[in-house]
């Protein structure tokens, strides 16, 4: 890609993320339920407000793969970031069931759409920002040992253990919406070091 459309990437990125962090609070406020969640994030996808939560998946899952087109990075991050995308698509669009339980064959395969996106989104973003500066590569992996043990929370609040003292359901509530924060969090943290890397790989005649 040349000079002029890695800068159109990195700047579509970027409005992508930064529209992501805007939206994740619009619909908090639309639906009322402000974080963290009553039941579930996916519960934002529901009424007439659901399609904030759609235009909200999709930014966050589009934005990795335009800040990679702006600074491209070798091995498997384009890979594990389209596989990301398919899962947030999925996720954005079917929906699950309405007060949780996800018992209807729609909501379960929003459940794979989900689990597939919070998993291969920010395997990718790590991979890409192998490219970028020290400082971003350590926030980036701080973020990523925080998302593995916040990961495990959800894992042993959906077998019923109340890790947060709220209740098992409320934990889990608690711990899935906090993995997703962190999952922007590394979003954001790819917006900032995909222009870092960018002007790097430019040099000083870029």
């Amino acid at each position: 890609m040349d000079g002029r459309g890695a800068r159109g990437a990195l700047i579509a990125g970027r409005c992508c993320a930064a529209a992501g962090a805007l939206l994740w609070v619009a619909m908090q406020v639309l639906a009322g339920d402000p974080f963290p969640p009553e039941i579930s994030v996916s519960q934002y996808g529901l009424g007439p407000s659901g399609w904030v939560f759609t235009v909200w998946a999709l930014a966050l899952a589009v934005a990795p793969l335009l800040l990679l087109e702006a600074a491209p990075a070798p091995g498997p991050a384009a890979a594990l970031l389209w596989m990301g995308l398919a899962g947030a698509a999925v996720m954005a669009v079917v929906r699950t069931d309405d007060g949780g339980g996800a018992m209807s064959w729609h909501a379960q395969v929003h459940m794979v759409g989900a689990i597939v996106a919070l998993v291969f989104l920010p395997l990718g973003i790590l991979a890409a920002i192998r490219v970028a500066g020290p400082l971003a590569r350590r926030v980036a992996a701080v973020l990523a040992a925080a998302a593995a043990v916040v990961g495990l929370l959800v894992v042993v609040s959906a077998a019923g253990v109340d890790t947060a003292g709220l209740s098992a359901p409320r934990s889990w509530a608690l711990w899935q919406g906090t993995l997703v924060v962190i999952d922007m969090l590394l979003v954001g943290v790819h917006a900032v070091a995909a222009g870092q890397s960018r002007i790097r790989a430019a040099g000083p005649g870029g």
